[in-house]
């Protein structure tokens, strides 16, 4: 190991090492304690032989103890006893921003210790990101009385969450069993041209005082009837009745409890 990195510093080069020889290296950047060494074989990584196959793995086995000691160090500069879900936030946050130094490889100044600085501070503003940014831990604040406090924030959304309900009820939807047999064609027709095609846009006003219609005209998303009766070769109007009677179908399946279906 000692032969490998002393030619790695001298060159700025990493040494061709076989699977086995560069695994033990990584590990033996990993745990060494000299901080100084790691911070010189990641500037070679970073900065003179960022092309080679083993350079982003020899970068994060040098910088990723430095994550892990500033993220412990600053989370109990902040909350003095820290839980290990409040340090685990900032070290991800920091292992997010070391990975980050390296893909946008920005180019440094030839200050002395530019790498260095920027590397710390990089992993600096990773940890304070990795917990503050959470929807949870935002616009924390200390006060005096709870009560005086009168925020109004927008409702997270989980978009992920819905999009995996939204697949999942419209395979029930389109697979309902016990729905006649031309609704659930017309419904798996309505699937499988999917929003771009079955979808258009429907112009109206909203109610109130006529004179101001005009300046209230708004668009909403409605079935295109058309679209889906010429991919199915009936006529609009048969379609109309299909969509009729699985809207009926579909009111009688729904939970009065505002679950989705008797079996979700």
């Amino acid at each position: 190991m000692l032969d490998a990195v002393t030619e790695l510093l001298r060159s700025k080069k990493i040494p061709p090492l076989d699977a086995v020889q560069m695994s033990d290296l990584l590990h033996h950047l990993f745990v060494v304690t000299d901080k100084e060494l790691r911070f010189d074989i990641a500037e070679v990584a970073y900065r003179y032989d960022r092309n080679h196959p083993n350079a982003f793995d020899l970068f994060l086995a040098c910088t990723l103890p430095f994550a892990k000691k500033a993220a412990h160090r600053k989370a109990q500069k902040l909350f003095f006893y820290p839980s290990d879900w409040q340090v685990e936030l900032m070290y991800d946050g920091a292992v997010a921003a070391a990975i980050d130094v390296f893909q946008r490889n920005v180019t440094l100044s030839p200050t002395p210790n530019a790498f260095r600085r920027y590397l710390l501070r990089a992993l600096y503003c990773g940890m304070l990101k990795g917990y503050f940014a959470r929807q949870e831990n935002s616009d924390i604040r200390a006060v005096g009385d709870v009560r005086a406090i009168r925020t109004q924030r927008r409702p997270f959304r989980n978009t992920v969450e819905e999009e995996m309900i939204a697949t999942e009820l419209l395979e029930q939807v389109t697979s309902f069993p016990h729905s006649y047999p031309p609704v659930r064609a017309t419904l798996q027709c309505i699937a499988a041209l999917g929003p771009d095609f079955a979808v258009k846009e429907h112009p109206y006003r909203a109610a109130g005082d006529p004179d101001k219609w005009e300046h209230q005209r708004k668009r909403r998303p409605i079935l295109n009837v058309e679209a889906i009766a010429e991919a199915m070769g009936l006529e609009s109007r048969d379609v109309h009745r299909n969509l009729r009677q699985a809207r009926i179908a579909l009111r009688k399946i729904f939970n009065p409890d505002g679950r989705l279906f008797l079996t979700h």
